[in-house]
């Protein structure tokens, strides 16, 4: 289950380096042909990196201890919904949904954009790859969320926090990185129109509701975030010379 993991990871990173490349050469080149490669690149990256999620969600319902993120963040008594709080649960996890998430909003926004003007299009993807590969390449290299026990896998988990192991935990993270990933389509057509020195409206409308979309979402991750902090944090976490 690791290998495979990793190798949809590498995959990926292979995919999101095709795609910005092609989208850029084909828009120098004015190749319809490698515009269209780029853009199913886009799509495909998103498949491969849902099959990233799938494997590692896959792994804490299996209770696959032999990697070690698993083992560190879940127990095979964990209850069903903070098994799947628990592929974020931790920073490698994290990293994984962020950029599944931008992978999944650049391929629905690429394509959308792609149809009001093919030029802020493809330079959008090739800002939104260069940003793909960013977390790709620290997933991959950095922060590996499949890594595994060189010797012998543990018998039993470490569990997650108790402190994440609340309802609003399982919507908090989410919504935050869901905010934060919605910011970036808006920003990379931006970039995009500066690129191909289109100064017209076309894009605009569809930028407004992704920065609209984000800031709602962004503004319930942190609500929530709010009420975890008030209710389960207070009176939990002792520290030096409180009582």
């Amino acid at each position: 289950m690791a290998a495979f993991g990793n190798l949809t990871l590498l995959v990926s990173f292979v995919v999101a380096t095709m795609a910005g490349v092609a989208s850029f050469v084909g828009i120098r080149r004015d190749s319809e042909r490698l515009l269209r490669a780029g853009r199913a690149a886009v799509y495909l990256l998103a498949a491969t990196l849902s099959m990233a999620i799938a494997t590692m969600v896959h792994a804490f319902m299996s209770s696959d201890f032999s990697i070690k993120y698993v083992q560190h963040y879940s127990e095979a008594a964990q209850p069903f919904a903070y098994k799947i709080t628990a592929v974020w649960g931790g920073l490698d996890g994290s990293l994984l949904f962020w950029v599944f998430l931008l992978a999944i909003c650049s391929a629905v926004a690429v394509r959308a954009v792609y149809r009001r003007d093919r030029a802020i299009a493809a330079y959008g993807t090739v800002v939104l790859m260069a940003v793909c590969d960013f977390f790709i390449y620290l997933v991959v290299f950095e922060k590996n969320p499949f890594d595994t026990f060189l010797v012998s896998a543990p018998a039993t988990g470490q569990g997650m926090n108790p402190l994440l192991q609340n309802p609003y935990m399982v919507a908090h993270p989410p919504s935050l990185y869901s905010g934060f990933v919605g910011l970036t389509i808006p920003y990379a057509f931006a970039m995009g129109a500066l690129m191909a020195g289109r100064f017209n409206n076309a894009w605009l409308p569809l930028a407004k509701r992704w920065l609209f979309a984000a800031w709602l979402v962004l503004t319930l991750g942190l609500t929530l975030g709010m009420i975890w902090a008030t209710r389960f944090s207070v009176g939990v976490v002792s520290w030096p010379g409180i009582r």
